[in-house]
């Protein structure tokens, strides 16, 4: 019997372990080359990405960033340029794509430091027991992430944990005991050789979600509840829903009807606060009419006293206007009688200037003219006086030319016939005929040493008078 009892067993948990999955998913084996730390890094971005790409990203991050710390202090968008994805976006699409793995890293890190206190798990390979005690409460990794990391830490076996020995013992898959040994044992009796990692995965599984309200594991296995212990907790937890979904319809009905009174209230309220707002408006309103009666009288007496100070006022200033008119029109009268005075004057003064001004004008007009015709008789007599020169000059070359004829005309007739004595003395006498165009000749040539002579006189004269007004200021000053 016993033996059919432990085969039994062992069926049970081989359709459990196969029935139930986990919500994330995990690694055959871990990594090599890494701690557990990031070991847990790698199975949190798995959710996110490829096994390949969350390596590597793990690779990035120990290669971009100091340590660890760093990166749990580092901002997502510092965090995202260190994950390796397949998307080809760039800038800030890319970035954007990236920020859920970014945020699971952080909390990952952040979570682990909270509740170890640190940043290294390594110590999870001296204690199992101990370490899942310390990974039992870590949020992003869940409990069944914490059981991985035990499993990868201690070569494949178990970790075993109270909270886990008490589900087992309420299925009735081992006897109770508060050994983690002699528990180690009854739980490698249950499952084959090559099984631990499946069968840690489902019972951490079933360990965590064995008190969710929302979705606990039994609602979705359906073998689970064929076990009593199972049996009972789906129908505790069925009967907890109605109750819930009861106690919500009655929390339901009574907030309707509480809205149902409030809205009552409000409107008896609003009600209220209308009748009150529009007697106050009536008050008001009466009050502004009692007022701006009351101000229009005032106004209208204020306006009677003003109009009878305008009257006063602007028969004063008619009176004041009238003698001031008058004032100014004395005043403009002699005003412009002094400006005719001036103008008069100024007329008197122009009138002589433009006198004066003709009478320089034609003196000098008579001047330039008197010039011009000096000018022009100078001309005239240079022009009459060189015409006379020349006049002279052709008759006193007329008469040469006469001479010598008449002397050639005579040689040739003395040599014909021999002359008589009184022709002898009337050839004698012809030569001084031309004497007078000699004298004349020498007249016309004497005429500008004349004039030279007579400007020589002026300049002596003047030189003179030079002398006798020096020698009259050396005598003054003696």
């Amino acid at each position: 019997m016993p033996p059919k009892t432990v085969v039994k067993k062992t069926e049970i948990v081989a359709q459990v372990v196969n029935a139930v999955k986990p919500r994330h998913p995990f690694l055959s084996a871990p990594v090599e080359g890494l701690t557990l730390l990031e070991q847990g890094l790698v199975l949190v971005l798995l959710r996110t990405l490829t096994r390949k790409q969350a390596e590597q990203s793990v690779r990035s991050l120990k290669h971009d960033f100091e340590d660890w710390n760093e990166v749990r202090v580092s901002q997502c968008q510092e965090i995202a340029l260190s994950i390796h994805t397949s998307s080809r976006k760039k800038g800030p699409a890319l970035l954007n794509d990236r920020r859920d793995s970014a945020m699971l890293v952080r909390a990952y890190l952040q979570d682990v430091f909270q509740e170890v206190h640190s940043l290294d798990l390594e110590f999870l390979r001296e204690d199992s027991s101990a370490g899942m005690e310390a990974l039992r409460d870590l949020r992003v990794l869940g409990l069944a992430g914490g059981a991985w990391l035990v499993w990868a830490s201690s070569d494949g076996k178990i970790p075993v944990h109270s909270s886990l020995m008490k589900l087992l013992d309420k299925l009735g898959w081992i006897s109770r005991t508060t050994s983690v040994a002699k528990a180690s044992e009854m739980i490698e009796g249950l499952i084959s050789e090559g099984g631990e990692l499946d069968f840690t995965l489902a019972v951490y599984e079933m360990v965590d979600r064995w008190n969710d309200l929302e979705n606990p594991v039994f609602a979705e296995v359906e073998i689970l509840r064929k076990n009593p212990y199972g049996k009972k907790a789906y129908e505790d937890w069925v009967r907890s829903r109605e109750r819930a979904a009861e106690q919500a319809r009655k929390e339901e009905a009574r907030r309707l009807t509480a809205e149902k009174r409030e809205s009552e209230r409000i409107a008896k309220e609003q009600e209220k606060e209308q009748k009150r707002v529009a007697a106050a408006e009536l008050r008001k309103n009466r009050e502004k009419q009692r007022q701006r009666k009351a101000k229009e009288r005032r106004l209208a007496a204020e306006q009677k006293k003003a109009q009878a100070r305008r009257d006063a006022a602007k028969k004063i200033a008619d009176k004041q206007r009238e003698v001031e008119r008058k004032a100014q029109a004395k005043k403009k009268a002699a005003d412009e009688k002094k400006i005719a005075a001036k103008k008069a004057a100024a007329k008197k003064i122009a009138d002589q200037k433009a006198a004066v001004k003709k009478e320089v004008a034609r003196k000098a007009a008579a001047k330039k003219e008197a010039a011009r015709k000096a000018v022009v008789a100078k001309k005239a007599a240079a022009a009459k006086k060189v015409a006379e020169k020349k006049a002279a000059a052709k008759k006193a070359a007329a008469k040469k030319v006469a001479a010598k004829k008449a002397a050639q005309k005579g040689k040739t007739a003395g040599s014909k016939k021999k002359p008589s004595a009184k022709k002898k003395s009337a050839s004698k006498k012809k030569p001084s005929a031309k004497k007078p165009s000699a004298k004349k000749k020498s007249a016309s040539k004497k005429k500008p040493s004349a004039r030279k002579t007579s400007s020589k006189k002026r300049v002596s004269k003047r030189g003179t008078s030079a002398k006798k007004k020096t020698r009259r200021k050396t005598a003054r000053r003696r």
